[in-house]
């Protein structure tokens, strides 16, 4: 018994203090990982800030503005409500680091660096969400991060794009109204964005392109997809569907509003009707597009409750944390570092020998906030020039931007653009203008950084982003040609380039 109760005995200790100890452990367990998961999510993300802060407001300020991107309002609360019905599987699944998108982040970042410097602000909009699906993706990890795919990827709707689809699109609408009008054997001629029935004269202009709808179509339609569809090629089809929809819907809409013009005379169709069948044709594709999502769902899966639980970290994520927050500073110091300074520009382009100073243009060219800015006119050809320099690193203003307009667009409309070669290196671009008087002239216009020319706003803007990011200096010019003869603006073209490259 005396054995038999020493040994009773001697197992009786570490039965009554194991329990304590382990309750200890794993309380401090649970407070070191809560450290962990704190640091791991804010060094990163006060990170971003730094570097992305201005994109991101950029972005709001976009939204607040544009009635084309008001959507983008409801795209993080939409993640937000889709990654919360997810809660469970995401606990589910072990959190680990990754690697992969962790190598990946110097891309976005250097397409931030190439946007600041061009100042291209889809270029930093872009990179400022990729670089946070990346980030989020790092840090929660791959087994997380799939199952959150969905509202991670879904956040690309906050940037707001589209734009180079406007000028496209006002032309489909234009070719489908007419396609329409045609199978109703209503008369009707157009030239451009022009349509003219017998009783009216209607121009498709931006706001009529149907952009807002169509890429607030594309975002409901990806949400449905992602709901009603489980397999891939359904989910492809069906985004498919929601951008060539909005677009003939958009066609109809325009046909509709020249009906009505039509059979009224003029005394509808104008004005606030615009606006009104607008709505009225956005909620009918929308229904449209909830109904066909509806009738070819696939069948929700059984909802399985996981039993698996979460599993720790199996390394510190100091390592990935630090890369991370150091890739996000190191570019957010670079791109600081290209600070804009005044520079001296000493004269503009000059201007042909055969032409005269004048005070002002004639097609309403604007480029404010030049260094230098002149017009002249040839009054024996009946050609008119303007030219504006600007630094490449001067405070306020730039070469390419919303501000500058090549004409007055609510005077002259866009007939044809042709692409104009000026000799082997340079292109122009050749534009076919009407009034609205029905006066027709042509104009010829192309840009230059130093001696690098071409009429692309896009590639302009990569080369002097090269030269602002490699520290280069120069100026950056804008010519422009108009002449009631076309062949007039291309010989005094192909003139002036061959002077300024002679005479930079």
């Amino acid at each position: 018994m005396g054995r038999t109760t020493l040994l009773l005995g001697c197992q009786a200790e570490p039965f009554t203090q194991l329990p304590q100890s382990a309750v200890l452990n794993k309380s401090k367990d649970r407070r070191v990982m809560g450290k962990n998961k704190t640091v791991l999510f804010i060094l990163p993300i006060v990170s971003w800030g730094l570097l992305y802060n201005q994109a991101f407001l950029d972005m709001i300020s976009i939204w607040s503005t544009s009635k084309t991107y008001e959507h983008g309002f409801f795209i993080i609360p939409i993640c937000l409500w889709v990654a919360w019905l997810q809660r469970r599987q995401f606990f589910a699944q072990p959190h680990d680091i990754a690697w992969w998108p962790i190598f990946l982040l110097p891309l976005p970042n250097l397409l931030w660096l190439v946007g600041y410097a061009a100042d291209l602000a889809l270029f930093e909009h872009i990179a400022a969400i990729t670089s946070l699906q990346l980030m989020l993706w790092a840090l929660l990890g791959t087994p997380r991060a799939r199952v959150m795919w969905f509202p991670i990827c879904y956040l690309i709707y906050c940037v707001p794009f589209g734009e180079q689809l406007i000028a496209p699109l006002q032309e489909i609408t234009a070719e489908l109204a007419i396609t329409f009008l045609g199978l109703m054997n209503i008369p009707a001629y157009h030239e451009g964005l022009s349509i003219t029935i017998p009783n009216g004269h209607f121009y498709v202009a931006e706001a009529c392109s149907g952009i807002r709808f169509l890429i607030s179509s594309l975002a409901i339609g990806c949400l449905f997809a992602y709901f009603q569809f489980t397999k891939v090629w359904k989910r492809i089809a069906f985004m498919g569907f929601s951008f060539i929809f909005p677009i003939i819907a958009n066609g109809i809409r325009a046909t509709g509003i020249i009906l009505i013009g039509y059979f009224t005379d003029m005394a509808h169709a104008t004005g606030a009707d615009h606006l009104v069948y607008g709505w009225v044709f956005f909620s009918i594709v929308i229904v449209c597009i909830f109904l066909v999502a509806n009738r070819f769902a696939d069948p929700l899966p059984d909802s399985a409750n996981p039993s698996a639980t979460s599993q720790p970290i199996s390394a510190p994520p100091i390592k990935a944390v630090g890369l991370v927050s150091a890739l996000l500073l190191s570019f957010a110091l670079w791109g600081k570092s290209i600070s804009l300074s005044e520079q001296v520009i000493l004269a503009t382009t000059p201007m042909l020998s055969d032409s005269q100073p004048t005070d002002h243009s004639t097609w309403g060219i604007t480029f404010p906030h030049a260094s230098r800015s002149q017009s002249a006119v040839n009054r024996e050809t009946d050609t008119y020039f303007y030219t504006a320099r600007y630094s490449l690193w001067q405070n306020k203003g730039e070469l390419i931007s919303s501000e500058n307009t090549l004409f007055d667009k609510d005077v002259w409309s866009v007939g044809q653009s042709i692409p104009l070669e000026l000799d082997t290196q340079t292109q122009a671009n050749s534009l076919s203008l009407t009034s609205k008087t029905g006066k027709k002239i042509q104009l010829v216009y192309w840009y230059c950084v130093n001696r690098f020319c071409s009429h692309d706003p896009i590639t302009i803007k990569l080369f002097q982003a090269g030269l602002l990011i490699t520290g280069g200096q120069g100026h950056a010019d804008v010519f422009a040609i108009t002449s009631h003869d076309p062949n007039i603006a291309k010989q005094q073209a192909r003139r002036w380039l061959l002077e300024s490259n002679t005479n930079p």
